[in-house]
């Protein structure tokens, strides 16, 4: 066929492809290839416009077709890395994004697409250097900017974040999607009083989804807007009856607020929802609901070390349901919970479960249902759980006074990747505590410490004793004995105030307003029904750690250390 004869159908093709009619552009374009396979701008073409119909497998094919034929071609590259994108082929995606981007470096669309990929790929770092690289040749590019805040949010960059997401509705105030990350954002930044507006402005845009209503109901929960965060949950519940995050939510919000029996079984949604980072065990045995059991109960560990301590404290009253308990926990909680409960068998976690005939399981999250359906339910283990090593609690004991009327132990910090950040602060900032006079502080904090400590001392002139022979992170029954070698604990929202609460030290825990985050610190109020002997400090309005320590904690301290002297007189 004469160029004279497929130019008219081509130009047709293309003026059908520019109308919008893409369905006609594709037979066109077909027939044009019938006459010249070869035709590589039509293959272009035709790839692009079944890409718009979603026909990503003929879409590949014809793109693919045209690269083999000119690889120098024009965008094609760019192309055939979005229909590769789209069909989630992720690594083929990435070599031609590359190309292109080394085709032409200045490509802000190219940098950000390439972004996305690799971030599709868990490479994170990576794809935040290619969004940044995109935004600063493009500052106005809005989908760079929101991927850039997904990129960095992913990475737990939440300042960050802000900023990304900030830039996006600065440009385009109606890109919903960043109003919703936003709130996402604004909450791991513990700035829920602002989620709360952004949660209401997407609420009036997009008012049936049940997500921003869930968001909406945990900022108002955290910030004590009770009333306010039920209807929020109860009407995110009425758009998704069966959304686990939803019911889950609102189960830490009644655990929180002491109304045990209505947030039990909404907690029972934690290993469903969409994050879940807890597996449920996949037993034979009857799961155990609360009867008598004849036989062996198994009662498997679940979350971190301070969950563990603090759902063991139902262990003694859990026996008069069961002739045999046998209680697995995390291997350096074996040695104390063994000697905790000697009438119970105790494995480590990790090894080969209880191999004798079980007659019920249950997961040590789940026992409360059954035996803490209220506040006075706990009063049989307020007083402490735990019990320590007296002995060598004794010998560090009279080590560590140095001739000092008070042992202070100090914890300062959480591991929990999460949620770590609200619930930690600097050694430096317990300072009006380190100022209380004739006192030895010991350093309790898992982890290496050394350079906090050396802050601490630049700044308040106190030194803080670590105990070099325990392993503050792995000897955790040696932690509890040095623990109890104190006269009083000051502690994070942690593992160690769980440690010291459990076994009935007076302990001095300092939480964020983020605290109904951690439904057993409760939201209101200086004690928790968990534990009898703890203390509890919250920030408010924006209080800093600091003037939280300097005005509550440390004169509550002098005090209850100056009882205690009065009673060794």
């Amino acid at each position: 066929m004469s160029s004279s004869t497929i130019n008219p159908l081509l130009q047709q093709a293309v003026e059908l492809h520019r109308a919008g009619r893409v369905d006609e552009a594709v037979r066109a374009y077909k027939k044009v290839l019938r006459k010249d396979a070869r035709a590589i701008g039509v293959l272009n073409l035709l790839g692009l416009a079944e890409f718009q119909l979603g026909h990503l497998a003929e879409a590949a094919d014809a793109l693919t077709r045209a690269a083999r034929l000119n690889p120098d071609l024009p965008n094609i590259d760019y192309n055939l890395g979005r229909v590769l994108q789209a069909q989630e082929r992720f690594e083929d995606a990435l070599v031609h994004y590359q190309k292109a981007v080394a085709k032409a470096p200045q490509d802000a669309e190219a940098l950000s697409n390439l972004g996305t990929v690799l971030a599709a790929l868990k490479r994170s770092d990576e794809a935040i250097a290619y969004y940044q690289r995109a935004v600063s040749l493009d500052p106005h590019h809005g989908d760079a900017w929101f991927n850039l805040g997904n990129a960095l949010k992913a990475a737990e960059r939440y300042d960050e974040a802000f900023t990304a997401y900030s830039r996006v509705l600065a440009l385009r105030p109606e890109y919903t999607a960043a109003v919703g990350s936003l709130v996402y954002v604004l909450c791991r930044l513990d700035r829920h009083r602002e989620a709360i507006e952004y949660a209401k402005r997407i609420i009036a845009i997009e008012p049936s989804d049940a997500g921003h209503h869930m968001n909406l109901a945990n900022a108002l929960a955290v910030v004590g807007r009770d009333e306010e965060a039920l209807i929020a949950y109860d009407t995110a519940l009425a758009l998704d009856p069966v959304w686990s995050d939803i019911l889950w939510n609102k189960g830490l919000f009644f655990l929180s607020r002491g109304r045990f029996a209505e947030g039990w079984p909404l907690y029972e949604e934690r290993w469903r929802v969409s994050d879940a980072k807890l597996k449920q065990r996949a037993y034979s045995a009857t799961r155990w609901t609360g009867e008598r059991v004849s036989g062996p109960l198994l009662v498997w560990a679940e979350q971190g070390l301070g969950d563990q301590v603090l759902y063991s404290s139902m262990i003694s009253d859990l026996r008069a349901f069961a002739d045999e308990i046998v209680l697995e926990v995390d291997p350096r909680l074996v040695a104390l919970m063994s000697r905790s409960f000697p009438d119970v068998t105790v494995i480590p976690q990790g090894h080969e479960l209880f191999s004798g005939k079980v007659a019920a399981q249950a997961a040590l999250g789940d026992i409360g249902r059954y035996l803490r359906p209220d506040g006075p339910s706990f009063r049989s283990s307020a007083g402490g759980y735990l019990k320590v090593d007296h002995a060598r609690a004794a010998a560090l004991r009279a080590r560590l006074r140095k001739g000092r009327q008070h042992v202070i132990g100090l914890s300062w910090g959480s591991s929990n990747r999460e949620f770590g950040r609200f619930k930690s602060a600097q050694l430096s900032e317990l300072a009006a505590v380190l100022q209380i006079p004739n006192c030895q502080f010991v350093d309790l904090q898992y982890g290496e410490t050394s350079a906090d400590r050396a802050a601490a001392e630049a700044a308040t002139g106190i030194r803080i004793e670590r105990v070099s022979e325990i392993d503050n992170t792995n000897d955790i029954d040696g932690l509890a004995a040095l623990m109890a070698a104190c006269d009083a604990v000051v502690s994070v929202s942690n593992t160690n105030a769980h440690l010291a609460a459990a076994q009935g030290k007076a302990t001095f825990v300092i939480l964020s307003d983020a605290s109904a985050l951690f439904w057993y610190w409760m939201k209101r109020g200086d004690n928790t029904p968990l534990y009898g002997s703890a203390r509890l400090f919250r920030k408010q309005n924006g209080q800093t750690w600091p003037d939280l320590v300097a005005a509550n904690v440390a004169p509550k301290l002098a005090e209850y250390l100056a009882s205690l002297s009065d009673q060794a007189k």
